[in-house]
């Protein structure tokens, strides 16, 4: 159960990359160090805050294992997205990548508050489904940050294409962004294969015991999820079809995102969506 200490300290994680991004959009205006500054200042003690609660979560809880309930899994997957930011930012600065991914960082952290009251899905013993769970979990990491990345690109192009300047800093060439989107896709799609196969199986094993019934291959769960692969097999072997390459890539990468989050509403709110 999540208490009220832990839902308030996750506010001010909120709150604090919510600043952190608004101070580094106000950057647009003119790239100041003080603003640069403030920006990690607030992204920095943002994390602090967040893995505060996730450390009091594991306390209260008396287990320590990550991804265990709602409220774990989506502010683990919130802090890697931001981790991954930190990560890029300090080896190979990419300006405005915090732009795009701190809103779903931000989106993840209020759906940890909102849906972390609801009763936790307990662990299943077993390694077949810690491997299905832990793959699902990061390929939904890597297609966050492949959409994002491919944003990025399309307004990058979209600057090029009107030879237009914008003040603050460069998103970086469309090379780079390209490559970045498509090894986030890659590690993806290997992660989200990876589910599909172990789930299929144990869909197989179980037949008509699992909450999908025996009709489960009508489950929305199973018709999004099948969807997302198509999108993203398409996307990753855009490299050997050069018509797929550039902006549509980034525009599949994008759908792609979509559907997967459409995966993960029918998880929680569809009938039959919880395996």
């Amino acid at each position: 159960m999540v208490t009220n200490g832990q839902l308030i300290l996750l506010l001010v994680a909120t709150l604090l990359f919510a600043a952190g991004g608004g101070i580094s959009l106000a950057r647009l205006r003119g790239d100041r160090p003080g603003l640069r500054l403030a920006a990690k200042v607030c992204l920095y003690f943002g994390v602090c805050a967040a893995v505060g609660v996730l450390v009091w979560h594991s306390i209260y809880r008396g287990q320590w294992l990550p991804l265990e309930d709602n409220f774990d899994s989506l502010v683990w997957l919130g802090l890697l997205l931001t981790f991954f930011v930190l990560y890029v930012q300090r080896h190979r600065p990419l300006g405005g990548l915090d732009w795009f991914i701190m809103p779903i960082v931000i989106l993840l952290f209020i759906g940890a508050a909102v849906l972390g009251r609801l009763k936790p899905e307990q662990y299943r013993v077993g390694l077949w489904y810690t491997v299905h769970t832990v793959s699902s979990f990061g390929g939904a990491i890597a297609f966050a940050i492949a959409a994002a990345v491919g944003t990025m690109y399309l307004i990058s192009n979209r600057r090029l294409r009107k030879k237009s300047a914008v003040p603050g800093p460069n998103l970086g060439s469309l090379e780079r962004l390209e490559r970045l989107s498509l090894t986030a896709v890659t590690l993806g799609f290997a992660l989200l294969s990876i589910s599909l196969i172990t789930g299929l199986v144990k869909l197989l094993h179980e037949g008509g015991k699992t909450r999908l019934g025996s009709n489960w291959i009508a489950s929305p769960k199973i018709i999004l999820a099948l969807c997302v692969w198509v999108v993203y097999a398409l996307v990753l072997h855009a490299p050997m079809n050069p018509s797929f390459r550039g902006r549509k890539a980034a525009l599949l990468s994008i759908v792609g995102f979509l559907l997967m989050v459409g995966v993960l509403v029918a998880i929680q709110f569809m009938p039959g969506g919880k395996s």
